[in-house]
This record gives structure tokens, C-alpha cells and sequence, in this order.
């Protein structure tokens, strides 16, 4: 074989190894891209149902913040009183409507972690998210404790949504403090949420405008 023919074979080798070399460079790049593509997808889904979820959630907060307050005001009104502490007096005195829980929704929260979906926002977005959701969880523990004491104990009240006939106790200084405690915490709780959810709501809605 001449020289030009070795020279002619080591180009054609060499042009098959840079097609080979760029064909397996495009291959790649187009499926970085395409995941790159799905998990933007994944992350925009994601913030749409955040923002969704916490806005329903930041409402159902907000509806009971006046009751939970007025209810805690009555109640240590009552508990202050130099009268005696009755049942007849309670039910006078304090205008129970329920407990009123907030029945916090996470299944935004679930799907993210389920997809992985929290991993493709920015980092700090991701965390305040995860603030928000860790606070709620605080809430809600705070609220199933407190209903399952008041339905394993001796108190005997309505915990309906809708307002009972009347708040009935064997010990109506008891329960009212029992709920005046409960209460402290809820009214120091619920605020630091609608804190969260003022600063967190709008970083989302941000995310997804961009």
C-alpha cells in the first residue's frame, strides 16, 4: 500500500471516529436536555400545587384565627370570674362553636417528595417549603393531641364544627383550663404560620412566573 493510500485510510478512520465521537456527544446532550425538560416540568407541577395548597390552607387558618382568639378571651374571662365555676355559667358565658381544628392538606408535599420533585427547585425556595410544611405538621400534632385527650378524658363537650346545644363537664374549671392551655398554643402557632405562608406563597409565585 502506497503512503497516500495509508494517509487516505487514517482520514477516513479518523473522520468515522469524530462522527462516532459527535453522534455519542449529541446523543448525550439530547438526553440531558430531555431530563432537564422533564424535571422543569416536575418543578413547575410541583410549585403550581404548593401555591395552590397553601393558599387553601392559609385560608382555612385565617377563617378560624377571630374565633380561636374570642373563644381564648372568654374563657379566661370566665376562669377569672370571682363566681363559681358552673356548667350553666359556661355555657352562658363562652359561645363554643367546636374547637375548630385546621385540617391541614399535604399532598402536594407528599407528591414532591414522591417524584422528587423538591429537588429540582432552588435550594432555598425548597427549604422555606419545608419550613412551611414542618410548622403545619407542629399544628396538627398540637390539634390530634389535644382532640384525643378531650375524647379519652372525662370531659364531655361537643368538638363538632357546628355549635352544640351545650358545653356539658363534670369539672367545667378543668376543661375550660385544659382548652385556655390548648389555646395559648394554637394562638401562638397559627400566626407564625401566616407568617410563613405571606413570605413563602409569594417566593413560589415568583418561581413560577420565571
Amino acid at each position: 500500500m502506497s503512503f497516500r493510500g495509508e494517509q487516505r485510510s487514517f482520514l477516513n478512520l479518523l473522520f468515522e471516529v469524530v462522527l462516532i465521537a459527535v453522534g455519542v456527544f449529541l446523543a448525550l446532550w439530547a438526553n440531558n436536555w430531555h431530563e432537564n425538560s422533564e424535571h422543569r416540568a416536575q418543578a413547575r407541577s410541583a410549585l403550581r400545587n404548593f401555591a395552590a395548597e397553601m393558599g387553601a390552607n392559609r385560608q382555612a387558618t385565617q377563617r378560624n384565627r377571630s374565633y380561636h382568639e374570642t373563644l381564648a378571651r372568654e374563657l379566661e374571662q370566665f376562669l377569672r370570674s370571682k363566681e363559681p365555676p358552673s356548667e350553666e355559667r359556661l355555657n352562658k358565658e363562652v359561645h363554643f362553636e367546636g374547637v375548630r381544628p385546621v385540617i391541614f392538606e399535604h399532598t402536594a408535599w407528599d407528591l414532591a417528595l414522591a417524584t422528587q420533585a423538591l429537588s429540582y427547585l432552588k435550594p432555598e425556595l425548597a427549604f422555606d417549603i419545608s419550613k412551611v410544611y414542618t410548622q403545619q405538621n407542629v399544628i396538627q400534632t398540637l390539634e390530634n393531641s389535644f382532640l384525643a385527650s378531650a375524647f379519652t378524658g372525662s370531659s364531655k363537650f361537643t368538638l363538632r364544627a357546628s355549635p352544640p346545644a351545650g358545653i356539658s363537664s363534670d369539672n367545667p374549671k378543668g376543661m375550660a383550663t385544659a382548652m385556655v392551655l390548648y389555646l395559648i398554643d394554637v394562638n401562638q402557632q397559627e400566626p407564625a404560620i401566616l407568617q410563613l405562608y405571606d413570605k413563602v406563597i409569594p417566593e413560589v409565585n415568583s418561581a413560577l412566573s420565571h
